[in-house]
């Protein structure tokens, strides 16, 4: 096996879907013999077209002319369906050309017979939610609420309740636009914001603040029109499930998921969170699909040119253009009554570029769901049409128990940027403009239940309909109760809340009482008992509004509640007790700590509930070895540690040193050090240093003693020691380093044996004695970082292995003085170039600090010629080589698991590698070499300098309003607060560096991408 660098691949590994804009010579002219279009299929035989799973049958519900280009529905309480019809898709914006269509199946026999427009004239309208009586309707930057007052079907009454959608762009991407409007449990209608961002504001009420909505999505109650910014958000397509979990998708992710509800995250201001959003696909996120429809000949052509590199973009598939998630949208769990128990809680997800709609089960993996292929579609879609015009874009759940598929229904739904122009004048964009389709999925032996009528039903009705089968009904009848404010429901509900034989009816219940201001506490904690453990979940969550005002369950309730079997709801308790004072909580927390210490999305809400005194967290969870229990209170140590509270750190401390368990109490005194050193302090400057300056000495002189055997070692490697490691750590506190004075009394006492166990750790690893484990020598390196001990690092660099060399020169790359000491090493031919990788020499060469930069333009010369094509020419004959998959493992193992994951293995800063295997091996190799042909804005790399001298750069994993948290190599995760950042920006480029062709050859690059196209998920 080669040398490589491995960082260099490591990061070339790491964007391999990322790419921006780049500049060609003229297109090539387009063969209209190679273009051939396909004619659409008229509605009276589009049935024909589908494959449709077994047991299930596809109905025409309306097409042209009743309805044109629908991509979203709502019923209204009687079952007329508002249709958004976007007609002006996707150059006509101005134009007006948008509409919505009311629907009515007049005879309820499952095909709707009268279309009235009700709206027209409108920019690109995308959502639509039937609320008293009329619709909020989506228009990009506004939302709208209309109204038919006269009864003619048609809105008289038209109202902008918010504006300012998008309003960060300076051109609006047709398909990121704000979507999704649904109802939740909360009595608020949520929507997904999508890519295009904004600052929302209320024309009618000018006090009320405007809200960025960049990155996130949003929820609004119709009555207040108070605005919120919510968890995360990703394109087109969101759901909710029956208990309110909320599921997302992006056009190349086709299944993702929000974690938590946003309110919860910052209650600790010493603690980020982990992302809320994760993919929830067992597959990854642009797993394969099997269409049936044949690809478009002018994607054949395109894909081709690109691959050439006479257009820029990413070359799809190595001419197989399709077979994987590339147009995932309308994400939507069905929640119906029709299907049965088998379908209850899948999540439907069409692919409008690949004519199929395809389907999950969900099933949760402790408290995160994952989503799989049924057993039965393993290589078969749950529909898929031989149709290319077949647009499945947006789903509903009905009122009669079935799922609606909206169709867009037209020849190219594509984005108009992609397409180059040459080819384009070849496509008709506006074919289709005039068709569309709905469909509904039916089950066989399907009978059509009687019509709804929600609007006239009684409040007595209304409270039984929130026990029906079908979440559609549930819904509604929450819905109308919420608008008619149908206070004298209370007793009807409480009952419901108490007696009903349907779980999620007892939660909607409550949920009603709640959004009725009707919601006692006796009725709620009642519930805390209650036999399904998602109603207890809810029953937690809505005594937040109790705990405003003083009202808490009791300690021995809460206590109980830490002990509850499932494990869902014992998440939930754990965001709940972040929110307020609530009695027992840290007691309650610590139980959670030792039973659900190893689930990640616990341990995160455990950690934020800690709020501003992690010390009572910290003597609840108790002295343990247990490796959760003591990674929980390293955690909280290091929490404390910034609050710079003397008696608090003071009480860290003892117990570390009375504990009997030495690693604990290295790493507790390790993490509140940390803390203090983060937030400016010291335990010098808090008078505590000599307390355990006694115990830190005894540890260096163990720590040395344990390394003797290696000094003689010549071929029997030192087992990795948990204690070496921690100790390591430990002997690395700043102020138990050499000070500058030599005649200080105290380093002569105290810190010099620690820096020569120190150093003498450094002399195995240089002298390369196999009685170095690896792991300890990355901790040294670590450690010595945290100093500022770069000139024993610039030494340190040649001879170290290419693993703790690598991490050796990023730690100094942080630092303006390691960086200037590097570069020096490399002036003076102490050290080459080939050290650092491109992402570090780009870094270098852009540096904040003048003196950095000139003398890294000195001694690294000029950047990779921006000629990228011809470094892509140059490695097609890699293409034509035999790879070796077992060899291209290899490589992956040493360069790639930092950044990418194969089922368990890996680290996911980049793409998943199975997913990505599907795009085919010339797609890969470009993307490799030439990475800024197009990028995705979530791949752009970003830097962020801190007041204290340091600087980070990676992806941005999650932001909120403290914290800024990047996402880098090995999964490293750096939370940023906002308050010590001197200065953040974006690249515009991707992450991934150019110029890894530098001495990589053609067999190990075909090795690579062998591996990679035959990687199995398992």
């Amino acid at each position: 096996m080669k040398k490589y660098n491995r960082q260099f691949l490591t990061w070339a590994c790491a964007a391999l879907l990322c790419a921006a804009p780049w500049v060609h010579a003229a297109e090539p002219v387009a063969d209209p013999n190679e273009l051939p279009r396909f004619p659409p299929t008229e509605p009276a035989d589009a049935l024909k077209t589908f494959k449709v799973k077994k047991g299930f049958r596809l109905e025409l519900v309306a097409s042209e002319p009743l309805v044109t280009d629908p991509v979203s529905m709502s019923f209204d309480a009687n079952g007329r369906l508002y249709v958004v019809e976007m007609r002006g898709y996707s150059e006509h914006r101005e134009d007006s050309m948008g509409q919505i269509r009311l629907l009515e199946d007049t005879d309820y026999d499952g095909r709707m017979d009268k279309s009235t427009v009700f709206a027209r004239e409108l920019n690109w309208p995308t959502a639509v939610f039937c609320y008293d009586g009329g619709v909020f309707v989506g228009v990009t930057p506004d939302l709208w609420f209309m109204k038919d007052t006269n009864g003619d079907g048609v809105a008289d009454l038209k109202k902008i309740v918010y504006t300012g959608f998008g309003s960060s762009r300076d051109r609006l991407n047709v398909q990121a636009m704000f979507n999704s409007l649904r109802w939740g449990l909360d009595n608020r209608i949520h929507g997904a914001t999508a890519g295009n961002g904004g600052v929302v504001s209320n024309p009618s009420d000018k006090k009320a603040k405007p809200i960025s909505v960049r990155g996130r999505d949003f929820s609004f109650d119709p009555r207040t029109m108070e605005l919120r910014a919510i968890d995360s958000t990703a394109q087109h397509g969101m759901s909710f499930d029956d208990w309110g979990r909320k599921f997302i998708c992006s056009n190349s992710s086709h299944l993702q998921t929000v974690m938590y509800d946003s309110k919860y995250a910052g209650r600790n201001p010493h603690y980020t969170m982990p992302s809320p959003r994760i993919s929830a696909a067992a597959d990854g996120a642009a797993a394969e699909v099997y269409r049936l429809s044949p690809d478009e000949p002018w994607r054949i052509v395109r894909t081709r040119w690109r691959a050439t590199g006479a257009v820029r973009g990413a070359v799809e598939g190595g001419g197989r253009v399709s077979g994987y998630f590339t147009a995932a949208t309308g994400v939507t769990i069905y929640r119906g009554s029709a299907y049965g128990d088998g379908f209850l809680g899948n999540a439907f997800i069409g692919d409008a570029g690949s004519n199929l709609i395809h389907r999950k089960k969900i099933r949760y993996q402790g408290v995160q769901p994952v989503g799989e292929r049924p057993a039965d579609e393993q290589k078969v879609e749950f529909i898929a049409s031989t149709d290319n015009w077949f647009r499945p874009v947006q789903f509903a759940n009905a009122p009669d128990g079935c799922l609606y598929v909206a169709d867009m229904y037209r020849e190219t739904i594509e984005h108009p940027w992609s397409i180059p122009e040459a080819i384009k004048k070849h496509v008709d964009l506006n074919s289709g403009n005039d068709r569309g389709r709905i469909y509904r999925i039916v089950p066989d032996g399907f009978k059509q239940p009687k019509a709804p009528n929600l609007k006239k039903a009684s409040t007595k009705e209304l409270v039984a309909t929130l026990a029906h089968s079908n979440g559609w009904q549930r819904d509604t009848a929450a819905r109308l109760l919420f608008e008619r404010q149908a206070t004298e429901a209370k007793a009807a509900l409480t009952k419901s809340a108490k007696e009903s034989s349907s779980a999620v009816g007892r939660a909607h219940s409550l949920h009603t009482l709640h959004g009725l201001k009707q919601l006692d506490f006796e009725t709620v904690t009642s519930r805390l008992d209650d036999s399904d453990p998602m109603v207890v979940a809810h029953a937690i969550k809505l005594t937040e509004e109790f705990a405003t005002k003083g009202q808490f369950p009791s300690a021995e309730k809460i206590q109980s509640l830490a002990g509850h079997p499932d494990k869902f709801t014992r998440y939930q308790l754990a965001l709940t007790l972040g929110t307020a004072p609530y009695p027992g909580r840290d007691n309650a927390l610590a139980s959670l700590a030792q039973t659900d210490g190893d689930d990640k999305w616990i341990r995160a809400a455990i950690m934020n509930a800690a709020g501003r005194n992690p010390l009572a967290l910290f003597n609840a969870i108790g002295d343990s070895s247990h490796a959760a229990t003591v990674r929980f209170r390293e955690q909280l140590a290091e929490s404390i540690g910034r609050q710079k509270q003397k008696d608090a750190v003071k009480a860290v401390v003892d117990s570390a040193l009375a504990t009997s368990d030495k690693i604990s109490a290295y790493r507790y005194i390790r993490a509140v050090c940390d803390g203090l050193r983060r937030s400016g302090s010291s335990l010098h400057k808090l008078s505590l240093q000599q307390a355990i300056t006694g115990f830190v000495n005894e540890a260096a002189l163990q720590y040395a003693e344990s390394l003797k055997p290696a000094l003689q070692a010549t071929d029997k490697p030192l087992p990795v020691s948990p204690h070496r490691l921690a100790a390591i750590r430990l002997l690395a506190i700043p102020e138990f380093m050499p000070v500058k004075d030599p005649s200080d009394d105290f380093e002569q006492a105290h810190r010099l044996p620690l820096f020569n166990a120190l150093r003498l750790q450094t002399i195995l690893v240089k002298d390369s004695k196999p009685g170095l484990p690896d792991a300890e020598a990355i901790e040294l390196i670590r450690a010595i970082a945290d100093l500022g001990a770069w000139g024993l690092l610039a030494n340190y660099v040649p001879a170290a292995t290419s693993a703790t060399r690598n991490e050796t020169v990023q730690a100094m790359l942080t630092h303006r003085t390691g960086a200037m000491l590097l570069l020096k090493m490399m002036e003076a031919g102490k050290l080459r170039a080939s050290v650092l990788s491109a992402t570090q020499i780009a870094k270098l060469r852009s540096h904040r600090d003048a003196g950095i930069k000139k003398l890294a333009s000195q001694i690294l010369g000029p950047p990779p010629s921006k000629n990228r094509q011809s470094v892509v020419d140059s490695f097609l004959p890699a293409m034509r080589l035999k790879g070796d998959a077992a060899k291209g493992r290899l490589v992956y193992q040493k360069l790639c698991v930092s950044c990418h994951k194969i089922g368990a293995e890996g680290h996911a800063l980049g793409p998943d590698l199975v997913t990505m295997k599907s795009m085919g091996r010339e797609k890969i190799l470009v993307n490799i070499l030439d990475p800024n042909r197009e990028v995705a804005p979530q791949y752009f790399g970003y830097s962020i300098d801190v007041k204290d001298g340091e600087s980070y750069s990676g992806l941005i994993a999650s932001e909120n309003d403290n914290t800024v948290t990047l996402k880098a190599a090995f999964g490293a995760m750096t939370p940023v607060s906002r308050s010590d950042i001197s200065a953040m920006k974006s690249t515009g480029m991707s992450i991934m560096p150019e110029g890894l062709e530098a001495g990589l050859p053609h067999q190990d690059m075909a090795d690579l991408i062998e591996f990679i196209v035959t990687a199995d998920a398992k």
